[in-house]
């Protein structure tokens, strides 16, 4: 439902976290079992021209389908408002990883509290405009 509302309001809604809203895209991957698209709905941090999301699953043990489908194939769509456009995942490490956590978890403190409740750690993932 909510890519849904996404897609027919252009972006127009605003998901409520725990630390006030939290911009919306829709991030279309590729399956890499099915090859079919799939889409989600995510949050996201702008960093410079690029947006950085995390691969939380809302603190699981198991990591989003979306994470392995970009791992496998990193070329994806962004929709974000009323603009669509192709993206390149990349997944940073080291002091850059640390940097991209720190500026979303700075901003909404509850991807803290999911990396307490899981074992893994949690996916960082730059989204690249193409």
């Amino acid at each position: 439902m909510h890519v849904f509302f996404y897609r027919a309001l252009r972006g127009r809604v605003v998901d409520r976290a725990s630390n006030g809203f939290m911009p919306l895209l829709l991030l279309t991957t590729i399956g890499r079992v099915s090859g079919r698209p799939r889409t989600v709905p995510l949050g996201h941090v702008d960093d410079g021209d690029d947006l950085v999301i995390i691969g939380s699953n809302g603190g699981l043990d198991a990591a989003p389908a979306w994470t392995t489908n970009l791992r496998s194939r990193p070329e994806a769509e962004v929709q974000l408002g009323g603009r669509t456009f192709p993206v390149r995942a990349v997944f940073p490490e080291g002091v850059e990883r640390e940097r991209l956590w720190n500026l979303v978890a700075s901003r909404y403190p509850f991807f803290q509290g999911y990396q307490k409740r899981t074992r893994r750690r949690l996916a960082v993932v730059r989204l690249c405009r193409v």
